[in-house]
Protein backbone atom coordinates (compact mmCIF):
# COMPACT_ATOMS: atom_id res chain seq x y z
CA UNK A 1 0.00 0.00 0.00
CA UNK A 2 3.02 2.28 0.06
CA UNK A 3 2.38 3.31 -3.55
CA UNK A 4 -1.22 4.09 -2.67
CA UNK A 5 -0.20 6.51 0.02
CA UNK A 6 1.47 8.85 -2.45
CA UNK A 7 -0.66 11.97 -2.42
CA UNK A 8 -1.98 13.51 -5.62
CA UNK A 9 -2.74 17.19 -5.19
CA UNK A 10 -5.79 16.91 -7.43
CA UNK A 11 -7.27 14.07 -5.40
CA UNK A 12 -9.68 11.62 -7.00
CA UNK A 13 -10.66 12.02 -10.60
CA UNK A 14 -14.05 10.38 -10.04
CA UNK A 15 -13.69 8.11 -13.07
CA UNK A 16 -13.20 4.92 -11.09
CA UNK A 17 -15.02 1.67 -11.67
CA UNK A 18 -18.50 1.06 -10.33
CA UNK A 19 -16.98 -1.26 -7.77
CA UNK A 20 -16.44 -4.96 -7.28
CA UNK A 21 -19.00 -7.55 -6.35
CA UNK A 22 -19.87 -7.52 -2.65
CA UNK A 23 -18.03 -9.68 -0.14
CA UNK A 24 -18.75 -10.18 3.52
CA UNK A 25 -17.65 -7.39 5.84
CA UNK A 26 -15.23 -9.75 7.68
CA UNK A 27 -13.73 -10.76 4.33
CA UNK A 28 -13.14 -7.10 3.56
CA UNK A 29 -12.06 -5.71 6.93
CA UNK A 30 -10.88 -8.76 8.86
CA UNK A 31 -12.36 -9.75 12.19
CA UNK A 32 -11.09 -6.76 14.19
CA UNK A 33 -11.22 -3.02 13.75
CA UNK A 34 -9.64 -0.40 15.98
CA UNK A 35 -10.62 2.86 17.65
CA UNK A 36 -8.32 5.85 18.13
CA UNK A 37 -7.65 4.79 21.73
CA UNK A 38 -6.19 1.51 20.44
CA UNK A 39 -9.09 -0.64 21.58
CA UNK A 40 -10.12 -3.47 19.29
CA UNK A 41 -13.74 -4.12 18.35
CA UNK A 42 -15.22 -6.96 16.34
CA UNK A 43 -16.23 -6.26 12.77
CA UNK A 44 -19.76 -7.15 13.87
CA UNK A 45 -20.04 -3.57 15.12
CA UNK A 46 -20.79 -2.73 11.47
CA UNK A 47 -23.79 -5.06 11.33
CA UNK A 48 -27.00 -3.18 10.59
CA UNK A 49 -25.12 -0.08 9.44
CA UNK A 50 -26.86 1.40 6.39
CA UNK A 51 -23.92 3.36 4.93
CA UNK A 52 -20.20 2.72 5.45
CA UNK A 53 -17.45 4.98 4.17
CA UNK A 54 -14.07 3.38 3.52
CA UNK A 55 -11.64 6.25 3.93
CA UNK A 56 -8.20 5.79 2.37
CA UNK A 57 -5.91 8.45 3.86
CA UNK A 58 -2.39 9.11 5.04
CA UNK A 59 -1.08 11.31 7.86
CA UNK A 60 1.47 13.07 5.65
CA UNK A 61 -0.89 13.94 2.80
CA UNK A 62 -1.84 17.64 2.47
CA UNK A 63 -5.06 16.82 0.58
CA UNK A 64 -6.03 14.43 3.39
CA UNK A 65 -5.36 17.21 5.88
CA UNK A 66 -7.82 19.40 3.98
CA UNK A 67 -10.52 16.75 3.50
CA UNK A 68 -10.42 14.95 6.86
CA UNK A 69 -12.03 17.83 8.83
CA UNK A 70 -14.94 17.85 6.36
CA UNK A 71 -15.44 14.12 6.87
CA UNK A 72 -15.09 14.42 10.66
CA UNK A 73 -17.74 17.19 10.73
CA UNK A 74 -20.15 15.23 8.54
CA UNK A 75 -19.57 12.05 10.56
CA UNK A 76 -20.16 13.83 13.86
CA UNK A 77 -23.31 15.54 12.54
CA UNK A 78 -24.78 12.32 11.15
CA UNK A 79 -24.00 10.36 14.30
CA UNK A 80 -25.50 13.14 16.48
CA UNK A 81 -28.66 12.88 14.34
CA UNK A 82 -28.77 9.12 14.93
CA UNK A 83 -28.10 8.30 11.27
CA UNK A 84 -26.75 4.85 10.42
CA UNK A 85 -23.28 5.86 9.16
CA UNK A 86 -19.83 4.55 9.97
CA UNK A 87 -16.37 5.18 8.55
CA UNK A 88 -13.47 2.74 8.38
CA UNK A 89 -10.03 4.29 7.93
CA UNK A 90 -7.48 2.51 5.76
CA UNK A 91 -3.87 3.65 5.89
CA UNK A 92 -0.61 1.81 5.57
CA UNK A 93 3.09 2.11 6.03
CA UNK A 94 2.81 3.46 9.57
CA UNK A 95 2.99 1.84 12.99
CA UNK A 96 -0.13 1.01 14.94
CA UNK A 97 0.72 3.77 17.44
CA UNK A 98 1.09 6.27 14.58
CA UNK A 99 -2.32 5.15 13.30
CA UNK A 100 -3.93 5.78 16.69
CA UNK A 101 -2.14 9.12 17.08
CA UNK A 102 -3.30 10.15 13.58
CA UNK A 103 -6.88 9.22 14.39
CA UNK A 104 -6.91 10.96 17.77
CA UNK A 105 -5.12 14.06 16.50
CA UNK A 106 -7.56 14.43 13.61
CA UNK A 107 -10.69 13.87 15.70
CA UNK A 108 -11.54 10.60 13.97
CA UNK A 109 -14.12 8.91 16.21
CA UNK A 110 -14.58 6.13 13.70
CA UNK A 111 -12.93 2.77 13.12
CA UNK A 112 -9.76 1.69 11.35
CA UNK A 113 -8.28 -1.39 9.76
CA UNK A 114 -4.95 -2.31 11.32
CA UNK A 115 -2.17 -0.47 9.51
CA UNK A 116 -0.08 -3.64 9.83
CA UNK A 117 -2.62 -6.02 8.28
CA UNK A 118 -3.08 -7.23 4.72
CA UNK A 119 -6.69 -6.01 4.65
CA UNK A 120 -5.66 -2.44 3.79
CA UNK A 121 -3.74 -3.56 0.73
CA UNK A 122 -6.58 -5.84 -0.31
CA UNK A 123 -9.12 -3.02 0.02
CA UNK A 124 -6.94 -0.63 -1.98
CA UNK A 125 -6.65 -3.25 -4.71
CA UNK A 126 -10.34 -4.15 -4.53
CA UNK A 127 -11.37 -0.54 -5.15
CA UNK A 128 -8.44 0.31 -7.44
CA UNK A 129 -7.42 3.20 -5.19
CA UNK A 130 -4.75 5.24 -6.94
CA UNK A 131 -4.26 8.07 -4.43
CA UNK A 132 -5.44 9.51 -1.17
CA UNK A 133 -7.74 10.82 0.05
CA UNK A 134 -10.34 8.49 -1.43
CA UNK A 135 -13.73 7.80 0.12
CA UNK A 136 -15.58 4.73 -1.16
CA UNK A 137 -19.16 4.31 0.02
CA UNK A 138 -20.68 0.86 0.54
CA UNK A 139 -23.89 -0.35 2.12
CA UNK A 140 -24.13 -2.70 5.07
CA UNK A 141 -23.94 -5.74 2.80
CA UNK A 142 -20.77 -4.49 1.06
CA UNK A 143 -22.45 -3.41 -2.18
CA UNK A 144 -20.63 -0.44 -3.67
CA UNK A 145 -22.79 2.68 -3.50
CA UNK A 146 -20.29 5.30 -4.68
CA UNK A 147 -16.68 5.44 -5.75
CA UNK A 148 -16.70 9.25 -5.51
CA UNK A 149 -17.67 9.83 -1.90
CA UNK A 150 -14.99 12.46 -1.41
CA UNK A 151 -16.35 14.66 -4.17
CA UNK A 152 -19.95 14.14 -3.06
CA UNK A 153 -19.17 15.00 0.55
CA UNK A 154 -17.12 18.03 -0.49
CA UNK A 155 -20.05 19.33 -2.58
CA UNK A 156 -22.97 18.43 -0.32
CA UNK A 157 -21.60 17.94 3.19
CA UNK A 158 -23.58 15.62 5.42
CA UNK A 159 -26.51 15.84 2.96
CA UNK A 160 -24.55 13.43 0.73
CA UNK A 161 -25.63 10.73 3.18
CA UNK A 162 -29.23 10.93 1.93
CA UNK A 163 -28.14 10.25 -1.66
CA UNK A 164 -25.94 7.36 -0.50
CA UNK A 165 -28.78 5.93 1.57
CA UNK A 166 -31.22 6.20 -1.36
CA UNK A 167 -28.70 4.58 -3.73
CA UNK A 168 -28.24 1.72 -1.29
CA UNK A 169 -31.97 1.13 -1.13
CA UNK A 170 -31.71 1.35 2.64
CA UNK A 171 -33.38 3.32 5.37
CA UNK A 172 -32.15 4.52 8.69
Amino acid sequence: MAALMGCAASGCDGDGPTGPEPASLPDMFGNQLYRADGSAVGVGVLNNTSVIGIYFASPGCPACGAFTPLLVNAYDQLRDEGRSFEVVLVTGGISEQSLFDYMAGSGMAWLAVSSQSSEGDALAQRYDVQWVPTLVIIDGTANTVSMTGREELTQSGAAAFDAWLAASGGSD
